[in-house]
């Protein structure tokens, strides 16, 4: 294990828990097995925005990935664990989805959106996924949410909202790393 990750071996339920409480971004992952529908063992990870699942998903032995819900890996774990979790700590703009999530179109994650960029939305704000986000950091994320209609540019929201540069920035990633906004064409 490298030294900037941490053992969370202790149940993915539990880990799941703390790390929420402390609005943790990173990537929890272990090698899994028993999996409805999978053969053999697997790799397992769990992507964390501000504590919460951002992106949850399998890795098979062919290096195929699959979608899964959080609840199932927690039952796996559960069931026929606890597997050696491990917790790889990220900074949210480091923080992305697994590649085949992303757009055709995607951007760099981290990297300074370009102010020329066209967004728009194609999924409504998932509140049940922010409960426990804190009540500045929904109205953050709704103020640049609502600015994003298909016609304006990065720039443009930038200027239409009374938050600084990089934080729009970081609330534009977020709303693509989560899937509810994603590039114009």
């Amino acid at each position: 294990m490298s030294k900037d990750r941490i053992d969370a071996s202790i149940g993915l339920v539990f880990s799941l828990r703390l790390l929420q409480r402390y609005r943790s971004n990173g990537v929890l992952q272990a090698k899994i097995h028993h999996v409805p529908g999978v053969r053999g063992h697997c790799m397992a990870y769990v992507q964390l925005a501000q504590g919460v699942v951002a992106t949850c998903y399998i890795e098979d032995e062919r290096g195929q990935r699959q979608q899964v819900s959080v609840d199932l890996l927690c039952r796996v774990d559960t069931d026929r664990g606890p597997f050696e979790w491990t917790f790889q700590p990220l900074t949210i703009a480091q923080a992305s989805p697994a590649p085949e999530a992303q757009s055709a179109n995607s951007v760099t994650p981290g990297a300074e959106l370009p102010d020329s960029l066209v967004l728009k939305v194609i999924a409504p704000l998932p509140w049940e996924r922010l409960g426990n986000w804190t009540v500045g950091q929904k109205q953050m994320l709704y103020s640049v949410w609502r600015m994003i209609d298909g016609r304006r540019t990065v720039q443009e929201i930038k200027a239409g909202v009374s938050l600084p540069p990089q934080v729009v920035n970081e609330a534009l990633q977020i709303l693509l790393s989560f899937h509810i906004a994603d590039i114009s064409s």
